[in-house]
């Protein structure tokens, strides 16, 4: 079940499907989508749920970040932010200290991002050595470098 991938805050459709194609495509296989909004809540969801079925992926949608801890109990959440939010960059070391470990990935579905309030809710915040590439970029480039293969 770990690692588990959350998009938060999320008010495009494609942005759903966008983030059960991408973190699919790279490996993970449980994915949550919190705080769905507009069309995102009423089309996306039902989208995005199709698409995991059909890839086999663990999906749900739930009400906030709090909900995921509340269910999940990992041991650590790392929230992903652009720089300057970010404490500290996931490179090699970064990655390695999540071995053994049950961790949660958070990554902000609409620009500008995540707001303090939800940073504030990670164990760790971490920020892909990139400047503003918008919600997907930072999504794809993350979950990149979280595989462990491009660091």
């Amino acid at each position: 079940m770990f690692p588990i991938i959350v998009f938060h805050n999320v008010a495009s459709s494609k942005g759903c499907t966008d983030f059960v194609k991408i973190a699919a495509g790279m490996g993970f296989k449980t994915l949550v989508i919190t705080n769905a909004q507009g069309t995102a809540a009423q089309r996306g969801l039902p989208s995005a749920q199709k698409l995991a079925l059909k890839e086999g992926i663990n999906f749900m949608a739930l009400t906030d970040i709090d909900d995921v801890k509340e269910l999940f109990h990992p041991d650590e959440v790392v929230v992903v932010a652009p720089p300057p939010y970010g404490k500290e960059n996931i490179d090699r070391e970064f990655v390695n200290s999540l071995k053994d470990k049950r961790w949660v990935a958070v990554f902000g579905g609409n620009d500008p991002g995540l707001s303090r309030k939800d940073l504030a809710k990670g164990d760790r915040v971490a920020q892909v050595p990139a400047g503003d590439i918008g919600s997907v970029g930072m999504l794809t480039l993350g979950l990149a470098l979280l595989t462990g293969k491009f660091v």
